[in-house]
């Protein structure tokens, strides 16, 4: 028997028998049962094991972290070719012309503002000085014109104006010295801004009205006299009619105890009676005279009002006429006008004639179908006579797939690797994808498949490797990769299990 602090016996069994026994039942024995009473031999496993276990499961549990967390970015492979953004420049002559010199050549590359051609032009200047007297008349008839709508006095020295506009100026100026009087009139405007004829005639106007109204105003003066006389009367016969009243109310008992005689008593009644009428009478009087009064009144408005009606209405009736007048000088002043743009329109081309002697590049590109490869050639504006392809503002057109299209969108960051300068040695392009074909484009030759059109904006029309340039030029094939998006790792194996899973749905 050993103890837990002595050493196990080269005779002790081994750790697999001792294994294969704790696997066995163990047998049911009492807690006092003297096999308990034997002391325990432990042995400790090793920590090499341990610490290797742990490491495993710690080295699991990251990667399935750093998988479920990590993204990596997604990116959809296109092919394209460079393509200028915009159209290609028409070059065209301002104006009709010989051409005098040609300083290019097809293929040739010019940069903006590099002489072309040169025209030989005949000198216009006497067409343009004709042209120039003509637009002068023109504006000085409608400065004519638009004076004599404002009131304005202009001198006629020195201008053709037409006959029956002449006379349409006059008859304007008639009629709005009338209207100033009328105004003056009824306004009671100060006289002085008035011709001496038009302060006699508003003198003798206001002298016509001021009689028919003084005339109106007797009549009513009348009426209130008869009416103040009628007024006393009425008050007297009241005084009457009350005592009449007051006497016919005492007789009315003395009658009726027989001290006085009944004739008595019923002719006091009737003075009462016709006390009472002419009071009546007088009421009615009375009013009629308020109303006559009234209406007296009433026809001294109307005077007023009536001569003030009838300049009113001529005021109405004379500005119409100036604006029929008006209405006509406007229809010359628009017409004088057309005619200046057309004369603006020949002056200006006489210009650009004497000006435009000399074409120059509009944009930096390179030149083809010239038409002009010597002198005598007779350029038009309606033509093109060379055409430029621009070097800069180029664009990638690509094509993208119809499996792939449902991912992209416009806004997508895009690298762009140039075909013809590899991407160890010059790197690749940013881009942003602008513009997405809305509708799909039948499989070619070139693309089997169907597919979408897209354009790509550069930022950055070059390349640069050894601490040189190089321009990119328009017809350069590319490849491009756009990021659609960023994923996790896990989701790569997710969708592994979820591909195999779907396809094994199909399985028979």
């Amino acid at each position: 028997m050993t103890t837990a602090n002595e050493q196990p016996t080269d005779n002790a069994p081994s750790l697999p028998i001792d294994a294969a026994r704790a696997t066995l039942p163990a047998p049911k024995l009492p807690l006092k049962s003297p096999q308990f009473e034997h002391p325990l031999m432990l042995q400790q496993t090793s920590v090499w094991s341990r610490a290797i276990l742990w490491g495993l499961m710690a080295t699991a549990t990251i990667a399935v972290l750093w998988a479920n967390f990590s993204k990596i970015e997604e990116a959809i492979p296109v092919q394209g070719k460079l393509e200028p953004q915009g159209a290609v420049k028409d070059v065209q002559v301002p104006v009709s012309g010989v051409v005098k010199a040609v300083y290019v050549q097809d293929g040739q590359r010019v940069k903006k503002g590099d002489r072309l051609l040169s025209l030989d032009q005949t000198s216009p200047q006497a067409q343009l000085n004709s042209l120039a007297q003509v637009r002068i008349a023109l504006l000085q008839e409608n400065q004519f014109y638009e004076a004599q709508m404002q009131g304005k006095t202009v001198a006629l020295s020195g201008l053709k104006i037409q006959p029956q506009f002449l006379s349409l100026t006059k008859s304007r100026a008639a009629i709005v010295a009338e209207n100033d009087l009328f105004r003056t009139q009824l306004d009671g405007l100060p006289q002085e801004s008035l011709t001496s004829g038009q302060q006699e005639r508003l003198q003798s106007n206001q002298a016509e009205l001021n009689s028919r109204a003084i005339a109106a105003g007797l009549d009513t003066e009348q009426l209130r006299r008869q009416f103040s006389q009628t007024q006393v009367k009425l008050r007297g016969l009241r005084k009457t009619l009350a005592l009449n009243q007051k006497i016919l109310t005492d007789m009315k008992p003395v009658a009726e105890s027989g001290a006085i005689s009944q004739v008595q008593y019923l002719k006091q009644q009737q003075e009462v009676t016709t006390s009472q009428s002419e009071v009546d009478q007088l009421i009615e009087e009375q009013a009629r005279l308020e109303a006559a009064i009234a209406q007296s009144q009433v026809k001294v408005q109307n005077t007023l009002q009536v001569d003030r009606k009838d300049n009113t209405a001529q005021l109405a009736h004379n500005d119409q006429k100036i604006a029929e007048i008006d209405s006509q000088l406007t229809k010359a002043i628009v017409e004088n006008n057309k005619k200046i743009s057309e004369i603006d329109s020949q002056i200006t081309q006489s210009q650009q004639t004497l000006k435009y002697s000399q074409l120059n590049a509009p944009v930096s590109g390179t030149v083809f179908e010239l038409k002009a490869h010597a002198s005598g050639f007779v350029a038009s504006p309606a033509e093109p006579i060379l055409k430029i392809v621009p070097d800069d503002s180029l664009i990638a057109k690509v094509s993208i797939t119809n499996h792939d299209i449902g991912f992209v969108k416009a806004g997508m960051a895009v690298d762009v690797r140039i075909d013809s300068f590899p991407f160890n040695e010059f790197g690749d392009v940013k881009g942003t994808i602008v513009w997405i074909g809305s509708d799909v484009l039948p499989p070619t030759q070139i693309q089997p498949s169907y597919t979408f059109p897209a354009k790509i904006r550069l930022e950055r029309q070059s390349l640069i490797a050894d601490g040189r340039e190089v321009r990119l030029q328009s017809g350069m094939s590319l490849s491009a990769n756009v990021k659609i998006r960023n994923r996790t790792i896990m989701s790569i194996f997710t969708d592994q299990f979820t591909k195999t899973a779907e396809s094994m749905k199909s399985v028979r």
